[in-house]
């Protein structure tokens, strides 16, 4: 494969876990530290952020301020040149064995195609778990590719990614950062075998999903189960076909007299859990997988593993930490994932905009996400109340958690204090809630 055909795979396939693009040498230390700190990668100097070959001069006086930059890092980043054409620079940064390192502005690590800045208890235990790797950048030792390797699924693969160049897999692997090459041997990584091998059940054997509908609210009577086996985007696309025919979904037609489908909950709020679930699960625990509960009043879906690292449930859609980096980029690459935390805020909408109530996530040895029907369809009751949308709202919070003050019912409705104050008081009214205590001491408990 010669020169171009690499930096043309290379653009195509754009920034990721392993790969920088850089116009100029601005903020440099931070990519080479943060490189050093994960699992190594390249940084292309020449390239935009709009993956365009702008090009860049290389001589000496370059590459000196290279080395100077690496010597100033600390420890000392070790780091080799490859010149892709007379006016590209790949900087190849190793991943660094005397971790932590850090530069002048502080601890960098790689995270997707982010270089994020480490708080210092994120410091702590990079330096705790040293010598610890993550379960899709490690090797899978038995997986050989004459007799596992799915060439069709790498092939729809690369139709989602858009990549389409006439070269051999194998070398598309090798530059795309899946495999690691020692000699004329190949080596797998967990993640390469999770989304292209023929049986992934065969190396991971909870690595698949079980969707379950029940009759009633509890897990007595079950109506509908199905095992989901396959790689991670089978796993999504399988589990949204099982929901889909296990929830209602009621047309409406709008003013414009086109129709509008309503299901129970929205698919795009359901993708994006699927989506997390399949991409930040505890692969290392293995000892139960990913599961979808359907109740006749709500849906689970559940993942092993707790929230990663240091993260806090109050800082979901606000922080990105990735327990498997690897498989959010190639989940990225594929479009299922976005570049930053977004898909909480997106579930968000999504719900709102399908009249459902807020999602609740629980975290301990599982992560699981609770969603709650429309509230026209699981209380219809509430038509005999005369309540508006945004009453129907507070009732089924209320309904849920019991008790709530002012600033609860403000976050849900999105509102300002007139307006919630005005939706309490008919509740209050109405007699299904009753006011306990005085001033900030306020809050309201359901009495239903």
């Amino acid at each position: 494969m010669n020169t171009q055909e690499r930096l043309s795979i290379i653009l195509q396939n754009g920034e990721g876990q392993q790969v920088e693009f850089k116009e100029m040498l601005s903020n440099l230390e931070r990519e080479l530290v943060a490189f050093a700190n994960s699992q190594g990668g390249s940084i292309f100097l020449g390239i935009n952020d709009k993956n365009l070959a702008v090009g860049i001069e290389i001589n000496n006086k370059l590459l000196s301020q290279i080395q100077d930059i690496a010597r100033n890092c600390d420890p000392p980043v070790n780091l080799k040149f490859n010149k892709i054409q007379n006016n590209i620079l790949e900087i190849l940064v190793p991943e660094g064995k005397d971790k932590p390192y850090s530069c002048k502005n502080g601890f960098y690590l790689r995270n997707g195609p982010n270089s994020q800045k480490l708080k210092r208890d994120e410091v702590l235990e990079l330096i705790l778990s040293e010598g610890k790797f993550h379960f899709d950048e490690n090797i899978c030792e038995n997986f050989e590719y004459k007799n596992d390797f799915d060439k069709n699924k790498f092939k729809h693969y690369l139709q989602l990614v858009g990549i389409d160049i006439n070269l051999d897999y194998k070398d598309l692997l090798i530059n795309m950062d899946l495999v690691k090459q020692e000699g004329k041997k190949i080596l797998f990584k967990n993640a390469t075998v999770l989304f292209f091998a023929k049986r992934v059940e065969h190396f991971f054997p909870e690595s698949y999903l079980t969707c379950v509908r029940y009759q009633h609210t509890d897990r007595l009577t079950i109506i509908d189960k199905q095992d989901i086996f396959g790689d991670p985007i089978t796993l999504i696309e399988e589990g949204l076909k099982f929901i889909k025919r296990n929830i209602s979904v009621k047309y409406l037609i709008n003013k414009k007299t086109q129709r509008e489908e309503f299901y129970d909950y929205p698919i795009p709020a359901l993708r994006e859990a699927l989506t997390n679930a399949v991409t930040h699960r505890d692969y290392y625990y293995d000892a139960s997988h990913i599961y979808v509960h359907i109740f006749s009043d709500r849906l689970e879906i559940e993942n092993p593993g707790g929230l990663f690292k240091s993260m806090t449930i109050e800082e979901l859609g606000h922080r990105s930490i990735r327990r498997n980096r690897t498989i959010a980029d190639l989940m990225m690459r594929a479009r299922y994932v976005e570049r930053v935390g977004s898909g909480i805020e997106r579930i968000k909408s999504s719900l709102s905009k399908n009249s459902n109530p807020p999602f609740i996530v629980t975290s301990t040895n599982f992560f699981v996400m609770r969603f709650y029907k429309r509230l026209d369809i699981v209380n219809e009751h509430f038509t005999n109340l005369n309540l508006t949308l945004r009453q129907q709202k507070l009732l089924h919070l209320f309904s849920e958690r019991k008790k709530l003050t002012k600033q609860d019912c403000r976050e849900l409705l999105a509102v300002g204090e007139d307006t919630v104050l005005r939706e309490i008081n008919v509740l209050l009214k109405k007699k299904i809630i009753t006011k306990e205590g005085k001033g900030k001491n306020t809050y309201y408990i359901y009495s239903v």
